[in-house]
């Protein structure tokens, strides 16, 4: 899109881009209310989460009108602003409550909700303390399915050459993600759909915004070490769904540990779990086909397993108001 910064235009009536329309609501406790303009749904400059990097986040999927594992969300983001020292001016039933309004207030039925909670407007600084107050901001907006060919012929991964910065705590969800950005970035440069990072020790941990799980020949099911991730709640619920394919002897079991990059090379499959992705089989990594280059007996059962938890899995899911 090609623009000019001399142009100065009043910004009441401009009407949405194509890009724009995707955005169907924004709240902001900024400006005290919510908005559909989307020349609206701005952070202010002197905001930490713009400047700093310092702030969290979590999204929540709704398909249908129900919010998939909403709870789960509002827990790791509880979490996650508590771990790095932002008092939220409100409660966790009061953030629930308000993205079950604003879902309403969309007049949608599938969307994605995307929260973030910011130190706070009010300095350039970069010291916390002068921040005013924290800001929430919502983004109710359009949520994409990934390409179908992901789930009929697999996704191509490539290991990042740059590692996943380490924040405070792996489990913190907090918006520097300038790491996960490169990782990205290596991938489409490499003609990939997702690039891995490693640890420095070689051990496998995470994508971008995914995590990564490894079938063993042994039909084992490996995650890397929880204190190297980012305890995604699709992956947690995934393996709540694996007791049911244990007991059906699809998998032998579910195990936590080190995996070396050669280990995935020679993986029975390789699997990533996500918001957007749930469950999504890895067919070629770093070149090497994986398996019999195929998506596999295990995300084809935990892919139904997913489909069928997002329609009718009770407990996982919130109806909106």
């Amino acid at each position: 899109m090609k623009f000019h910064l001399h142009e100065i235009r009043i910004l009441d009536d401009i009407a949405a881009s194509p890009d724009e329309r995707a955005f169907y609501l924004f709240y902001s406790t900024y400006l005290r209310g919510y908005t559909r303009n989307p020349a609206l749904m701005s952070v202010p400059i002197d905001d930490h989460i713009v400047h700093r990097g310092d702030g969290v986040f979590d999204n929540a999927l709704c398909v249908s009108g129900k919010y998939y594992l909403l709870d789960q969300h509002l827990d790791r983001f509880f979490f996650s602003s508590n771990a790095i020292g932002i008092a939220p001016p409100f409660t966790r039933e009061d953030l629930k409550d308000l993205l079950l309004r604003l879902g309403k207030l969309s007049v949608k039925q599938d969307f994605i909700a995307r929260f973030f909670l910011s130190r706070g407007h009010g300095s350039m600084s970069v010291y916390p303390h002068e921040a005013i107050s924290p800001n929430l901001y919502v983004l109710i907006g359009k949520s994409s399915a990934p390409p179908e060919r992901y789930f009929k012929e697999g996704m191509i991964a490539v290991t990042s050459p740059t590692g996943m910065r380490p924040p405070a705590s792996p489990q913190v969800k907090s918006v520097d993600y300038l790491s996960n950005a490169l990782m990205e970035l290596a991938a489409k440069n490499s003609g990939a759909d997702a690039a891995i990072a490693v640890d420095a020790a070689g051990f496998i941990t995470e994508g971008s915004n995914k995590n990564v799980a490894i079938l063993g020949k042994d039909m084992v099911l490996r995650i890397p070490l929880y204190e190297k991730i980012l305890r995604g709640t699709t992956l947690m619920r995934a393996l709540e769904l694996t007791d049911g394919l244990v007991k059906s002897k699809i998998l032998k079991g579910v195990s936590t540990g080190n995996i070396t990059i050669s280990e995935a090379y020679n993986a029975a499959e390789i699997l990533f779990f996500s918001t957007s992705l749930f469950v999504a089989p890895v067919v070629r990594y770093d070149g090497r086909i994986i398996g019999d280059g195929k998506p596999g007996k295990a995300f084809r059962k935990l892919h139904d397993l997913f489909r069928k938890d997002i329609v009718s899995g009770k407990k996982q899911l919130t109806p909106l108001k």
